[in-house]
């Protein structure tokens, strides 16, 4: 494990902003946002109207690869972790499935191209949240480039 990123007051203050306008969106009261936590998602839902009009997503600055885990300092941070509609990101979040819905983290699916591959993130997720957008801010503000990955208050970890 590497050395901790120092967070300091204004990376603190732009990473809650950028973590708050992705919540945002997840905050909808349509009937995508009414089921239960842990409750699987029809495989091939329609999208949510915002969802539809966000695809592609691309996240310019990020790609599928290894991510080295470090600690990192994000009080109050609700778990989120980012894939994308590759094959490292789909074994990855068969591994890690169980561990998300016990964290209730939160994912961003940060490189997606089209409707059938975030439906297919999402039956594969089995009721995991999944919103499409770009997750370059987000990167540079933790300082890494690569998905797929957890990220909590308190650490960052493939």
């Amino acid at each position: 494990m590497t050395a901790m990123i120092p967070m300091n007051d204004w990376r603190r203050r732009m990473l809650c902003c950028v973590l708050a306008g992705l919540l945002a969106a997840c905050s909808s009261t349509g009937p995508e946002r009414t089921r239960q936590a842990g409750a699987p998602q029809p495989a091939a839902a329609a999208l949510a109207p915002w969802e539809a009009e966000m695809l592609p997503v691309v996240s310019w600055s990020l790609s599928p690869g290894p991510v080295e885990s470090r600690a990192i300092d994000v009080p109050s941070l609700r778990p989120v972790f980012l894939v994308g509609d590759d094959s490292l990101s789909r074994s990855w979040l068969r591994l890690q499935r169980d561990k998300l819905r016990r964290l209730n983290a939160l994912g961003l699916v940060v490189n997606v191209a089209s409707p059938a591959g975030l439906a297919e993130l999402r039956q594969l997720a089995e009721g995991l949240q999944l919103i499409p957008v770009t997750g370059d801010d987000l990167a540079a503000l933790l300082g890494f480039s690569h998905y797929p990955v957890l990220v909590t208050s308190s650490f960052l970890e493939q």
